[in-house]
């Protein structure tokens, strides 16, 4: 047996610089979770400040002090995926910086390099007599912005190169697992993008036996195929607001403040899942496994049996997405709150909206 969990999004910026400052670990609410598993994989998707600036053509940039890395300690991490969009925000320094870290902290990475061979290379864990083979990829869609001379290569999403890769690892290893950073239309949406169950049809298909995704930063519906689980998205696991060039881009206080971690125990005959829910409260993530959390993951689940298969549905919830959500966010998520951004609203940011 080999029990692994796996985090969503995990971004050390804003608030994680101070608690590791003040030696505290924000993490000690799903502390117990996260030693429970032999080990866990998640998403790095905030890396270190670098001394030759950043990449410009982002907007907005992650970036956290190398020394703030540490905190991946309290995580249990034996692996951390670098395929996302985020990857090249602080140029090749601040990539080397975060590779050192994860080096002295003997964890492995996948899905970014110096070189294209690098970023595409497999990685096969082995422990307790069993082999599990992971593949880490990112959507153009997700909107890496990676300038033409950029130093770093990504393992970018091609469903034609997905399906070779599998074939190929599935000869190798006991179960494939493939780690996903899609669904960029779709970003803050509770339901994954029209063709992304198609293409985890194909993956499966291929040969992979468990997928997990991320990006969106909400936890996205999950589903059984040919007794595959398929994780659309785990939502964030730690976030904190984006303060850059005196703007300040929120997380909110709801939606992107939730997240699931998928417990997964491998063995020679497959493998069994167990789901648990965690929240961010002002940067500490607590277990948040209540009848009503775990209530709301069914209903969604529900309705995307139904709008997944029917465009016109879908095409209605896209809308939705697009036109009634930024609304929700910027009056009812807001951090400071309804009746502040009522008073200070920006009529002409609001005619741009409605006229866009």
């Amino acid at each position: 047996m080999l029990k692994i969990s796996f985090l969503g999004d995990i971004s050390f910026n804003n608030c994680y610089n101070q608690f590791y400052n003040n030696s505290t670990n924000p993490f000690q609410g799903v502390e117990k979770l996260l030693k429970q598993s032999d080990f866990n994989i998640g998403n790095l998707e905030c890396l270190a400040k670098g001394n030759h600036g950043e990449n410009q053509l982002k907007h907005p940039r992650l970036s956290t002090e190398a020394s703030t890395l540490n905190l991946l300690k309290y995580l249990n991490l034996k692996v951390v995926t670098l395929a996302h969009n985020h990857v090249y925000d602080n140029l090749l320094d601040g990539y080397n910086r975060t590779i050192e870290q994860l080096n002295n902290q003997e964890i492995k990475f996948l899905g970014a390099g110096l070189s294209i061979n690098q970023a595409k290379k497999e990685l096969i864990i082995e422990q307790n007599g069993l082999k599990i083979g992971l593949l880490n990829f990112v959507n153009e869609n997700t909107n890496p912005k990676m300038p033409n001379n950029a130093e770093i290569y990504l393992n970018y999403f091609d469903i034609n190169e997905i399906e070779k890769q599998i074939k190929g690892l599935k000869a190798k290893v006991d179960q494939v697992v493939v780690l996903l950073h899609w669904g960029g239309r779709v970003e803050e949406g509770f339901y994954p993008d029209f063709k992304q169950p198609l293409f985890a049809r194909k993956m499966i298909d291929a040969g992979a036996d468990l997928i997990i995704g991320g990006h969106s930063h909400t936890v996205q519906p999950f589903e059984i195929y040919k007794g595959k689980h398929i994780f659309y998205s785990l939502g964030n696991f730690c976030f904190d607001d984006i303060i850059q060039d005196d703007e300040v881009f929120e997380i909110g206080r709801y939606r992107k403040r939730k997240t699931i971690i998928p417990s997964i125990e491998f063995s020679n005959n497959g493998y069994s899942v167990e789901v648990k829910h965690a929240k961010n409260i002002k940067g500490r993530i607590i277990e948040n496994n209540s009848f009503f959390t775990k209530f709301k993951m069914l209903r969604r689940n529900f309705v995307f049996k139904i709008i997944k298969n029917n465009k016109p549905l879908w095409k209605l919830y896209y809308w939705h997405l697009k036109k009634i959500v930024p609304v929700k966010m910027y009056f009812i998520e807001a951090n400071e709150g309804i009746f502040k951004r009522i008073i200070t609203l920006d009529f002409k940011r609001v005619i741009r909206y409605i006229l866009k």
